[in-house]
């Protein structure tokens, strides 16, 4: 298997050397290698014109001196090679997997990337789900066929959509959510298929290309963060036990959950219900009951009220430890938000 690893480089740099990809992979695998069906909605005239305008991007690739890229792995397998011989169909599919595995890991989503998936039988909308871990024995390519070999195949016979990549000594796997394939199964499949000595992330549900960067993403970063978590986590563990971490890495995944399922649900749409303030009062006088009926000039069972309604809300304890850490979190995130101290990949500079 090829490694799915990229180098960073500005979104321009690889917007431009993704362009650069397409035009040498169609160069390289041609017409009759990978099949597809052709997408709904378009008509002859469209599909020839879509036809002709790959044929011209293939030539220009193949008389194009030199092409420049920084990536490694997946995407140097194409850029070093010349003249090359066009590749068996199960070469050029491993090859495409993990070009797309790359830019989806890289945060590249646009339509391009959502053409290549289409090459590969994904359908423009989907539902998808992602697991993360270790190969048993470090075998990547047999942990990798053994997850191939766990999902069920489509009605008509069709493996299960599902991209799989390595990423920083992790193996990912993408897999499509549909009636056949549950996040429970895919859960079930990371277990039998992953080192349980290791630890194993099941990633988030999402859907479409964005959604799918976004889940591969996610389940990265929370074993990365993993090592900043001080309480155990249940194995195999979801992404939603690292939330906070995940947040603090940078993962915009994990920022968006935190202020839209938790902050925004416990502020409401009512600006004179005390949920949000009782738990912010509550958290910040250190888990005290007393303090925060004598702050808030109400009976403490009024406290233990606003508190349970809280959790039936947001789905997060304010009397557990952990959980009071992800809804401090959660509260710290949003009041930036509100400030004004945001932009749509971070904070704003002051």
């Amino acid at each position: 298997m090829v490694s799915a690893s990229v180098r960073p480089g500005s979104g321009s740099d690889r917007g431009d050397m993704l362009d650069l990809l397409m035009a040498r992979l169609a160069a390289l695998l041609g017409d009759d290698v990978l099949e597809r069906d052709e997408p709904a909605g378009v008509d002859g005239a469209d599909a020839a014109d879509e036809s002709a305008e790959t044929a011209q991007t293939a030539e220009a690739a193949r008389t194009s001196d030199t092409v420049t890229t920084s990536t490694t792995s997946a995407t140097s397998a194409i850029a070093d090679s010349k003249a090359p011989r066009s590749p068996r169909p199960a070469d050029a599919r491993s090859l495409l997997e993990s070009i797309v595995f790359a830019c989806l890991a890289e945060s590249t989503d646009d339509e391009r990337v959502v053409s290549l998936m289409h090459m590969l039988g994904w359908p423009a909308q989907f539902v998808c789900c992602s697991i993360a871990g270790t190969p048993p024995s470090r075998d990547v390519a047999a942990c990798a066929a053994s997850i191939r070999g766990h999902l069920r195949p489509h009605a008509d016979g069709t493996p299960q959509d599902c991209l799989i990549g390595e990423h920083d000594g992790h193996l990912v796997a993408l897999v499509r959510v549909d009636d056949g394939t549950s996040p429970d199964e895919v859960a079930r499949i990371a277990e039998a298929c992953f080192d349980g000595h290791e630890p194993i992330c099941l990633g988030p549900t999402r859907q479409n290309a964005d959604g799918a960067s976004r889940a591969i993403r996610a389940a990265i970063n929370a074993l990365f963060a993993l090592k900043a978590c001080t309480r155990e986590v249940p194995q195999p563990m979801r992404c939603e036990d690292l939330l906070p971490e995940r947040a603090l890495m940078g993962d915009e995944d994990a920022r968006d959950e935190l202020v839209t399922s938790i902050y925004q649900a416990l502020k409401g749409d009512n600006p004179n219900d005390p949920t949000l303030q009782t738990v912010s009062i509550f958290l910040d006088s250190g888990a005290s009951l007393d303090a925060t009926a004598r702050t808030l000039s109400v009976h403490p069972n009024t406290v233990r009220y606003r508190l349970k309604r809280a959790t039936e809300i947001c789905g997060w304890d304010a009397t557990d430890t952990r959980e009071a850490y992800v809804l401090s979190t959660a509260i710290t995130l949003g009041r930036l938000r509100d400030a004004g101290l945001w932009r749509d990949n971070g904070f704003q500079q002051v």
